[in-house]
């Protein structure tokens, strides 16, 4: 998928709830052409910039791991894009 595909996906979202791998809710937002991910825990937003969202997309191309541990060393908010990215793949397939 390409950055602007993910990113499409991202504003799709909405307000729409997604969820890390294990139980934590959180919404999708864009800004400047870079996801940012608001905690439902807290309500704050968090993002690495748009480097780190095209590395992860990049890794996630490359692999299609859904381990965040494989991600470790390019973003530390792996367990908010998996959830991201597989919503972008199940948009890509919808007709």
């Amino acid at each position: 998928m390409t950055y602007e595909e993910f990113l499409a996906a991202a504003r799709e979202c909405g307000s729409d709830w997604l969820e890390t791998k294990t139980g934590r809710r959180f919404r999708v937002g864009v800004y400047m052409d870079c996801p940012f991910f608001i905690l439902e825990s807290t309500g704050q937003g968090r993002s690495d910039g748009r480097k780190a969202a095209k590395a992860f997309l990049d890794r996630y191309n490359a692999t299609r791991s859904l381990r965040t541990t494989d991600y470790k060393d390019v973003t530390r908010n792996a367990s908010y894009f998996i959830p991201l990215a597989l919503r972008a793949e199940e948009n890509e397939s919808r007709p």
